[in-house]
């Protein structure tokens, strides 16, 4: 047994030198050339950030899909009175979502995530609130669209920041909130 392992450990000690010996793909360039080079792309991604401003009331695409977040807010409460968040506020959120690919599609829930006002990941509450909200909405054929809600704890006002991620692509959308009181 002991022998085998010994033998194995090799195999894998010469698969990992001839993996990072391969000559052909060496770079030629000076350290200084490569360097500037990067730097270029650097300056490149923030003018293409600065091009993509992502705000509320304006549809931006996102995994196939084109959404558009609301700025027209308004407050609710958790009334389950057996939820850790029970008759905490919350604010709901309109969303409208259409699907621009060529098969059945939606808004997967685990894409998005919300930051409250402190800077914090706010827990969902969304399954206190399925008749209208986007998570349980489901999936949307060729060019469907419907309108639902984000539901969101309220934690205070300020900056509030939703981030889509599918692994492939993120956006961030920060935006004010304000409380009337």
């Amino acid at each position: 047994m002991k022998k085998l392992l010994q033998m194995g450990l090799c195999c894998l000690c010469c698969v990992g030198f001839l993996c990072g010996c391969d000559s052909s793909e060496t770079d030629t360039k000076k350290p200084e050339e490569n360097q500037g080079q990067e730097s270029g792309n650097k300056d490149n991604n923030k003018d293409n950030n600065k091009k993509d401003q992502y705000a509320l009331d304006k549809a931006f695409k996102f995994d196939d899909l084109e959404i558009t977040i609301g700025s027209e807010f308004s407050y609710t409460t958790v009334d389950n009175k057996y939820s850790d968040h029970y008759q905490k506020e919350v604010i709901k959120i309109p969303v409208t979502v259409k699907n621009l690919k060529e098969e059945t599609h939606g808004l997967n829930m685990f894409y998005y995530d919300f930051y409250g006002s402190q800077g914090t990941e706010l827990d969902s509450v969304s399954a206190y609130f399925s008749d209208d909200c986007v998570d349980y909405a489901g999936d949307l054929r060729t060019d469907a669209s419907y309108t639902k809600y984000f539901y969101v704890l309220y934690d205070g006002d300020g900056k509030y920041t939703v981030e889509f991620n599918n692994f492939s692509e993120k956006i961030s959308i920060d935006f004010e909130v304000k409380k009337a009181q």
